[in-house]
C-alpha cells in the first residue's frame, strides 16, 4: 500500500530549507527514485500519478527546489548548492535513482557526477539541449534577462521572456496571465535564472559536464515522447550518445501528457539496471 508524506523537511550545506514529500513503501523497504523537476515546475501533479503507479515497486521523494514551493532560497546562487540539496535528500533516502525533467535532467546528471555512488542511475527525460549542435547552451536572456526583470520587481516580465525564449506564441500569453497559475509563476521567477546556470553549466565553468561525461558511470536512461518536437528526439540521442552507460526509450505521448504508467515502468526499468531489486 503506498502512502503519502506531505510537508517533510530537511536542511541542505548551507542551512537552507528543502521540502519534500514521499509516497511509496516506507523508507528502506524500496528502491528510492527521486525527481529533479525542470525549470518552473515543483512536484507537479503528473509526478504524483507517476508515483502513485509505481506503488510498492520504489518509494518516491519529491521535492521543491530551492527557491520554488514550500523550500528557502540562500544567495547566492550556484550550482553546487543545487547538488547540495540533493545530497540533502539523499542523506534522508540513502542511494537513490533520479528522474531529471527538461533542464533538470542536466541537474540530476550532475547530481550523479558530483555524487558518485550516492546516485544509482538516472532517467532524463526530454533533456533541452542539443549536446553535438556546437550552440551555446542557454539563451543569455534565460540568466540576465531574467535577473533583470526581477531587480527591476518585474517578475511577470521575466516569466514573459522565458516564455519567448522557449517559443511560446505571444498571442498566448493573455490566456496565461488569467490562468490561476500565472502567480505561482511569477512566485518562482528568480529560479529560470537558476535553470539557466544549471544549462549553462554543461558546458561553461570548472566542473562543466562537458569534460565530465565519463565520470557519469551510473545507468542512465535517455528519454523522450514519441509526439514530443523532432528536437527534442535529437536533443536525447545527442545525450545518450556521450554518456558511457546509457541507453534511448521513446514513451508514448510527450511531455507532460506521457502516460504515468508509462514513466512508472520506465523508472522500475532503471532501478532494475541499477541493480536495484
Amino acid at each position: 500500500m503506498t502512502t503519502i508524506t506531505v510537508d517533510a523537511f530537511t536542511a541542505s550545506a548551507d542551512g537552507t530549507r528543502i521540502a519534500y514529500d514521499l509516497t511509496g513503501p516506507t523508507l528502506g523497504l524500496a528502491p528510492v527514485i527521486v525527481v529533479v523537476d525542470g525549470v518552473l515546475a515543483h512536484r507537479l501533479p503528473v509526478t504524483l500519478a507517476v508515483a502513485a503507479e509505481l506503488g510498492d515497486r520504489a518509494t518516491t521523494l519529491r521535492y521543491d527546489r530551492r527557491g520554488r514551493g514550500g523550500s528557502g532560497d540562500t544567495p547566492p546562487y550556484s550550482v553546487d548548492r543545487e547538488v547540495d540539496d540533493i545530497a540533502a535528500l539523499l542523506d534522508v533516502t540513502g542511494p537513490a535513482a533520479l528522474l531529471g525533467i527538461s533542464s533538470g535532467a542536466f541537474l540530476a546528471l550532475r547530481a550523479a557526477a558530483d555524487l558518485g555512488d550516492g546516485v544509482t542511475g538516472v532517467l532524463c527525460y526530454e533533456p533541452t539541449y542539443d549536446i553535438a549542435s556546437g550552440e551555446p547552451p542557454t539563451d543569455p536572456r534565460m540568466i540576465a534577462g531574467v535577473e533583470n526583470c526581477i531587480e527591476a520587481g518585474d517578475p511577470g516580465s521575466a516569466v514573459e521572456l522565458f516564455l519567448d525564449v522557449v517559443g511560446m506564441p505571444c498571442r498566448l500569453l493573455p490566456r496565461m496571465r488569467e490562468s490561476p497559475s500565472w502567480a505561482d509563476l511569477e512566485e518562482i521567477a528568480p529560479t529560470i535564472a537558476y535553470d539557466g546556470r544549471v544549462l549553462a553549466g554543461v558546458a561553461l565553468g570548472r566542473r562543466a559536464l562537458m569534460g565530465r561525461w565519463n565520470v557519469i558511470t551510473q545507468p542512465v536512461v535517455v528519454a523522450d515522447g514519441a509526439a514530443s518536437a523532432a528536437s527534442v528526439a535529437v536533443a536525447a540521442e545527442s545525450l545518450a550518445a556521450v554518456l558511457p552507460a546509457a541507453r534511448r526509450v521513446t514513451l508514448p505521448g510527450h511531455g507532460t501528457d506521457v502516460p504515468p504508467r508509462a514513466m512508472a515502468d520506465a523508472v522500475a526499468a532503471l532501478l532494475r539496471t541499477a541493480g536495484v531489486p
